[in-house]
């Protein structure tokens, strides 16, 4: 049988082990409502359920797919990796700095490490819902720089989620005793802003 672990805080015993700083408590008519997060040790990969987010294609590490695909977004000749032809007007240049984590960036834009930042490590390239939205914008520099902020956008979501930034949001409900009457909880939750904003919420 597996050992359950208990965690308990002013009485109250937690289905899951808090973030201290975002324990909510109040009181209710049967008892007591306590919401909090927690971290999601296994959450889903963003990228593969956002379309809002765009993609990443990386030059190496990731198969022969993705490093074509690198190679036709950035004008290069898969082959020999010269370049043959101009960016695509909606790719944008992507650097990775890792050291003690990972962070991407758009280029030039991140930290610069000589030994620990990789330049144009992946371009980032919108997805066809974010395609149609920068059709929108009929000028093309607004366009550009709106691709931009939507690459910028998948980099600190990408961060978040690499770097373990991601949150369960936990509602547990107690009679007057303290003692549970039901739990539920919800994830998909980046960066401690965001999830601490969507616990009031959310759920």
């Amino acid at each position: 049988m597996k050992k359950r672990t208990i965690y308990y805080d002013n009485d109250f015993e937690y289905t899951f082990e808090p973030i201290e700083s975002s324990i909510k408590t109040k009181k209710t008519k049967g008892g007591f409502e306590v919401r909090y997060l927690t971290y999601d040790e296994n959450p889903l990969n963003p990228f593969e359920n956002d379309e809002g987010l765009g993609n990443f294609y990386h030059w190496k590490d990731y198969g022969e797919e993705q490093y074509n695909r690198y190679c036709e977004l950035l004008g290069y000749n898969p082959d020999t990796k010269e370049t043959i032809g101009p960016d695509n007007p909606l790719a944008v240049r992507i650097d990775k700095y890792e050291h003690s984590g990972v962070a991407y960036s758009v280029a030039g834009e991140g930290t610069r490490c000589r030994w620990d930042t990789s330049n144009t490590w992946a371009v980032w390239y919108p997805s066809d819902y974010i395609i149609k939205e920068l059709k929108k914008i009929k000028n093309k520099k607004k366009q550009r720089k709106q691709a931009v902020e939507y690459a910028r956008q998948a980099c600190k979501t990408f961060n978040e989620w690499a770097n373990g930034e991601t949150y369960l949001i936990v509602k547990e409900t107690y009679n007057k005793d303290k003692k549970q009457v039901d739990y539920d909880c919800v994830g998909g939750y980046f960066g401690i802003d965001y999830a601490m904003e969507s616990l009031k919420t959310d759920i």
